[in-house]
């Protein structure tokens, strides 16, 4: 129970925070110390100037000092061409002011652009160049067989704003992810949850369907999965994973996480942090505070759920395959374990 305090404790205290810092805003007016002058500063986020390495199905992102209703921000490639797609501001997961493009369809591969943001109606701006990393570029060989592992803690995460990156940046499970065949435009893939590129035998493999595949794209789930959060088990609902696999197989790159979290599972905690009462509702109650709403829930429609959302995740291959590892296989007392075959294992 002290895991779940030191885990929850922050997400009160910023709650406590948070509205301190909209009282404060109001008090100011938002739009500078005279209430008048828009003294939106704009700096860029993804890709930074320069860059050589932007995931060509990223969103371009800038920051904004304040929300601004007029800022918006265009792409166009090298010659001079617009790139199609649609601009909006967001609330991150740090909370702070990102303007975002969003293409209609992926950027090229290997290809230079540039991105120009513009606030206070035109009276600030910001630009960058950059260009689009290789990946996208189909591959030149068999990934079957290859596993990969998946690199969360470096991980971007977006959503629920302002809470995601005190949850999910705590995570202490490996995602790694195995092909076990491609062809006829479909990728069958196994998932696992290890630690330090090693999988836990004792925890259930995910069996991931048979997916859609782009060569090189794809993307795998929805499946229910366990996690490890700050020494706690925190179900991810619905998970999908989708990412690139590198043209020489080597690794994937632009992985997105997705999923949902229900807030029912963390409700007795929060009960026994606040004093009285384990109802989900004090949960997204918390999180109201947050500017984030508890929606129906996936798989029943019960409004405690919010959507997980995380970005720009990498993952190395030359991991050691992913073994089958069904649920009747895992005891407590499990060291290794492959389904189908006890005697390859060493649980009683």
């Amino acid at each position: 129970m002290i895991r779940y305090a030191m885990l929850l404790a922050p997400l009160a205290l910023l709650a406590c925070n948070g509205d301190k810092g909209s009282d404060t805003a109001a008090a100011d007016g938002g739009d500078g110390a005279d209430g008048g002058a828009c003294d939106v500063e704009i700096a860029p986020s993804y890709p930074l100037d320069g860059a050589t390495d932007a995931y060509y199905r990223s969103d371009i992102e800038f920051t904004l000092s304040e929300d601004d209703a007029s800022a918006v921000l265009s792409v166009s490639d090298a010659g001079g061409t617009a790139v199609a797609g649609t601009s909006m501001t967001r609330t991150n997961a740090d909370g702070t002011i990102g303007l975002v493009f969003t293409p209609d369809a992926p950027l090229a591969p290997s290809t230079s652009y540039t991105a120009t943001a513009e606030a206070c109606d035109g009276a600030a701006s910001g630009t960058v160049s950059f260009t689009t990393s290789g990946l996208g570029t189909a591959t030149t060989c068999d990934p079957t067989g290859e596993t990969y592992v998946l690199d969360l803690q470096n991980a971007r995460f977006i959503e629920p704003p302002n809470v995601a990156s005190l949850l999910l940046g705590q995570l202490e499970d490996d995602i790694m992810v195995g092909v076990e065949s491609v062809g006829g435009g479909s990728i069958q893939m196994i998932g696992a949850i290890g630690a330090s590129g090693v999988q836990d035998y004792c925890s259930p493999s995910i069996p991931f369907p048979a997916a859609d595949y782009e060569d090189p794209y794809f993307v795998i789930g929805p499946q229910d999965v366990d996690f490890t959060v700050a020494g706690v088990t925190v179900p991810i609902n619905q998970l999908r994973v989708s990412g690139d696999i590198s043209s020489d197989c080597s690794y994937v790159g632009g992985a997105v996480l997705s999923g949902e979290l229900d807030a029912r599972v963390l409700a007795p905690l929060v009960g026994e942090l606040l004093g009285g009462g384990d109802s989900p509702d004090e949960v997204c109650a918390l999180l109201v505070n947050f500017g984030v709403a508890c929606e129906p829930c996936s798989s029943d429609s019960a409004p405690y759920c919010v959507g997980v959302l995380a970005d720009q995740i990498n993952g190395m291959g030359g991991a050691a395959t992913i073994e089958c590892v069904d649920e009747s296989d895992c005891h407590p007392s499990c060291d290794a374990n492959t389904c189908g075959d006890p005697n390859l294992g060493v649980c009683d």
